[in-house]
């Protein structure tokens, strides 16, 4: 995203003028949120019960991580490197549909709908990425049937025919004494 923005293809069309922004209260309804999620969570049991491991969990691995700066740069390096060839697969599928865009326009339709998909618990995001990739695409002058057209395509590509290469690999390895 930050790619894209810093580029300038992209334009959010916001206006914010921060002066009229009380940050006080900005800042003092984000200090209520989180203490009031913090007294849920130390207050409910089923709640606690849920969280605390799971927090407790990711900042373990958090800090395995971060011990070995190899492996942070490896991580973050790998996911950078997957959300490009990703927007490029999206670019190249809209440019042979003939709907020219930027590729930091395709890049941030790709990274919001994978963030919009983790939010919405629905697995491996199957509709709901497709719904928001092409309501980004329209929003960003693509025609209907053609944004839906490429996103349809797009995912055909990067999530079903990988499912069914690995399930063939699965078969293969479990075969071979390997899993």
């Amino acid at each position: 995203m930050l790619i894209a923005i810093l580029s300038g293809d992209v334009d959010f069309g916001l206006d914010l003028d921060t002066r009229d922004i009380r940050w006080e209260l900005v800042l003092g309804v984000a200090v209520l949120v989180v203490v009031g999620a913090v007294i849920a969570v130390l207050r409910i049991r089923k709640l606690k019960d849920r969280v605390v491991p799971a927090l407790a969990q990711g900042m373990e691995t958090l800090l395995e991580v971060v011990k070995d700066p190899s492996r942070a740069l490896g991580l973050l390096g790998s996911n950078l490197a997957t959300r490009l060839v990703w927007a490029a697969t999206l670019w190249l599928m809209l440019d042979a549909l003939g709907v020219p865009i930027t590729y930091a326009l395709a890049l941030v339709a790709v990274v919001s709908t994978n963030v919009l998909q983790g939010v919405i618990p629905v697995p491996g995001g199957v509709g709901v990425s497709e719904a928001v990739m092409t309501g980004f695409l329209v929003a960003f002058g693509v025609e209907e049937t053609a944004a839906f057209a490429a996103t349809v395509l797009y995912r055909i590509v990067t999530f079903y025919l990988p499912a069914v290469e690995g399930f063939f690999a699965m078969r293969w390895l479990e075969r071979n004494g390997h899993l």
